[in-house]
């Protein structure tokens, strides 16, 4: 077996996560807009934990790769550097950046995690010492418009009297069904593993953000189904992000619907985009490439990486 033969189809299978993940970037909010919400959800949610493991999987490889071919840690295996560098042309100095990357982006991953198991166990907290109503809401007086969802052991839907005064009684229902719908369908799981998903790649930031979008369009169309109105959900959007405009931000770890894309988010109850299954399969054949490159790619680098031993 050659080294002209052999590395550069592992190169290019190597290359296919980190393309992906530029293309995911650039088309993630076009692909959710043809998508029906909750499919855009987990798809692109899946899609997104793809191209971050793939990422970093073989950004450690490379690192690994530059170990091998270091003269003092070759010997331990009995790899031969020069062999080595023949069969998987990867520059020790290229290696040991993406080593590098690999440690930076994983330490930004647990930073970020730490950060959001401390801001849900802080909203769980202050959601436990909230009177409970029936359906699991709570009613806060505060002059602000304030509404929001709290996930996790003490479920809640936070409401003010601010809030509830600034909308119709039928309003008032759209909004109830929306944060509703948030934790009957446990929305927080998408929003926060499109989020981590983000920190360990800058790359997918788009992408959770189209998350963010594709559980809220979720949470939209549940309250319309329950309303029966898609013009009063949209109504009732518009004017729970007008009242909130100068309210404080929502607790880490809950989700607060009026404050994420509304403008987007009415034109898309009152214009329903045409849905294409051309999207949905685009995104799952993404899916499945990126791992398969993945697995083939590190299979084949132990497997030149044997070659080299002796």
């Amino acid at each position: 077996m050659t080294a002209t033969g052999t590395h550069w189809p592992v190169l290019v299978l190597a290359a296919v996560p980190f393309v992906l993940g530029a293309s995911s970037a650039r088309h993630a909010h076009r692909a959710g807009a043809r998508l029906a919400p909750s499919a855009a959800a987990v798809l692109l949610t899946c899609l997104a934990l793809s191209v971050s493991l793939s990422t970093g999987l073989l950004l450690c490889l490379a690192a690994v790769i530059a170990l091998a071919e270091a003269p003092g840690l070759s010997g331990l295996s009995h790899w031969s550097p020069s062999a080595l560098r023949a069969l998987v042309p990867v520059p020790p100095a290229v290696g040991a950046a993406g080593g590098v990357v690999a440690a930076l982006l994983l330490a930004s991953a647990a930073v970020h995690l730490v950060r959001v198991v401390r801001g849900a166990r802080r909203a769980s907290a202050a959601a436990a010492s909230l009177p409970r109503l029936s359906g699991g809401m709570s009613i806060v007086h505060d002059d602000a418009a304030i509404a929001h969802t709290v996930p996790g052991r003490h479920r809640r839907i936070v409401v003010s009297t601010g809030m509830l005064k600034a909308l119709s009684a039928a309003q008032r229902r759209a909004l109830l069904a929306h944060e509703a719908s948030h934790l009957r369908h446990h929305h927080h799981r998408y929003v926060q593993l499109g989020r981590l998903a983000a920190a360990a790649n800058p790359l997918l930031r788009p992408v959770s953000r189209a998350i963010d979008l594709a559980v809220e369009r979720w949470a939209d169309e549940s309250a319309a189904a329950e309303v029966g109105d898609r013009g009063t959900v949209a109504r009732a959007l518009a004017a729970a992000a007008l009242a909130s405009a100068a309210a404080r931000p929502a607790p880490a770890g809950s989700l607060g619907g009026a404050r994420t894309d509304v403008g987007r988010r009415v034109d898309f109850l009152l214009r329903p985009p045409a849905r294409q299954r051309i999207a949905w399969a685009l995104v799952a054949a993404g899916i499945v490439v990126c791992w398969a490159a993945t697995l083939v790619a590190i299979d084949d680098i132990h497997g030149l990486m044997e070659m080299a031993e002796g």
